[in-house]
């Protein structure tokens, strides 16, 4: 987990905040959508769940007892977003479509806006375990979010 450069199939483009990313994200049904109209003071893009794994095996999103809630956001505007969920890794033990999840609390914190082509995103995203955490994973650690080529990217 200390070394994750994945490209981010879904969710982390729901952390572009401003002008420009609803039409970009219409595209992918998974993204979520702008309420009213898309601006640097309305940054109403809260994601339901980061995926960051390029096969969602890991991904965050909320608590649940058999599948995945959304993430609870207590704090969204146009200089960061805090928020809690849980981090959901899949075992892939015998496979990974038939593995086991297993859920560790965290809290997520984006933060340091930045255009990136068309979009303005947050750049930063900080993670703490606030419970027990996966065997080889920090307490607490940060990924950069770039945009290139189409895709979002962290590492």
């Amino acid at each position: 987990m200390n070394a994750i450069k994945s490209f981010v199939m879904i969710a982390i483009a729901s952390l572009a905040i401003a002008g420009g990313a609803s039409a970009a994200l219409a595209a992918t049904p998974t993204f979520p959508a702008f309420a009213g109209p898309p601006s640097k003071d309305n940054p109403v893009v809260r994601p339901a769940a980061i995926i960051y794994s390029g096969d969602s095996s890991q991904f965050f999103a909320g608590a649940g007892a058999h599948r995945p809630g959304k993430l609870h956001w207590t704090v969204w505007n146009s200089t960061e977003g805090l928020g809690s969920g849980e981090n959901w890794i899949n075992n892939c033990t015998p496979s990974c479509a038939n593995g086991t999840f297993s859920q560790y609390p965290v809290t997520l914190k984006v933060y340091r806006v930045k255009r990136e082509s068309k979009f303005r995103i947050f750049t930063r995203l900080t993670v703490t375990f606030t419970g027990t955490r996966p065997v080889d994973s920090r307490r607490t650690f940060t990924w950069k979010v770039s945009y290139g080529d189409g895709f979002f990217e962290i590492g």
